[in-house]
């Protein structure tokens, strides 16, 4: 989706780790994924995207307007919305082929050039625990890697990721 973005829009998009998309200092879109797999089964995967395309920002609710932008508000002028989601197909489709050719490595890679997240303070608030740190690294598998204030490198596959 950030790919998609800055090739259709010239807009700096980035990921905030671990769906969100932004532009700027904003939130512009995010991902959902619902998957129901075993230990080594994967039965389906459901993803949902959402891009604020043609949003009027003095539509937004009033606690939103800090907070969120849309692509028309970044660009200047409504945005085509079939022209997006083209974009968006033909972007998935070159990761999903990679995927298919076993190659892992340059998506992680592209995850990290895109990443708002590495390299700041962030507070993660998984379902057991809350704690903040610096966000170092993504690991092969997705997850964050986070070197917490006592030093200790933690491990984050799932949870809510807050920048300080």
């Amino acid at each position: 989706i950030a790919r998609a973005i800055r090739k259709e829009y010239n807009i700096s998009a980035l990921i905030k780790w671990p769906n969100d998309i932004f532009a700027g200092d904003k939130k512009v879109g995010g991902l959902l994924l619902e998957i129901a797999a075993e230990a080594d089964t994967i039965h389906y995967g459901l993803l949902g995207i959402g891009i604020d395309a043609n949003i009027s920002l003095g539509d937004l609710p009033p606690n939103l307007k800090d907070t969120v932008t849309s692509l028309q508000a970044e660009v200047g002028h409504e945005v085509d919305r079939v022209a997006l989601l083209a974009r968006v197909l033909r972007e998935f489709e070159l990761r999903y082929q990679q995927l298919e050719e076993g190659e892992y490595d340059s998506i992680i890679r592209e995850w990290k050039s895109l990443s708002l997240t590495l390299d700041q303070r962030v507070a993660i608030r998984t379902i057991n625990k809350t704690f903040e740190g610096v966000a170092i690294d993504i690991d092969d598998h997705g997850a964050l890697i986070i070197r917490k204030d006592n030093g200790r490198i933690e491990r984050v596959i799932a949870g809510d990721c807050f920048q300080l």
